[in-house]
């Protein structure tokens, strides 16, 4: 996520998707030991998705699938041949296109 300012420099309150990379993903069913592993960090799973391992994937990352963008609850490497990703969903790339139109 990037920081949207104004014409004369200022921030504004909202924020802009930038893409950094682009991963094969594979969508996974969530059984109820991810539901209260999320749970217990004080999150909702709303999806979770298996990738090829990357050796930089952290939790702060923001996710971005279809038009969907999710936070990162928690990632569970898999013998560095995987990468179990636990997803929240936060927001709507269209909605956020829309957002910054009628800001303008």
């Amino acid at each position: 996520m990037t920081t949207i300012r104004t014409v004369s420099g200022r921030r504004q309150s909202e924020k802009k998707f930038v893409p950094v990379e682009k991963l094969f993903y594979e969508e996974m069913s969530i059984r109820q030991e991810d539901r209260i592993l999320c749970g217990t960090m004080g999150s909702i799973l709303d999806i979770k998705v298996k990738t090829p391992f990357r050796q930089g994937a952290k939790t702060y990352q923001k996710v971005q699938i279809n038009e969907q963008v999710y936070d990162v609850i928690t990632i569970d490497a898999d013998r560095h041949v995987r990468l179990f990703w636990y997803l929240q969903k936060v927001g709507d790339v269209r909605d956020q296109r829309a957002e910054n139109q009628t800001s303008d």
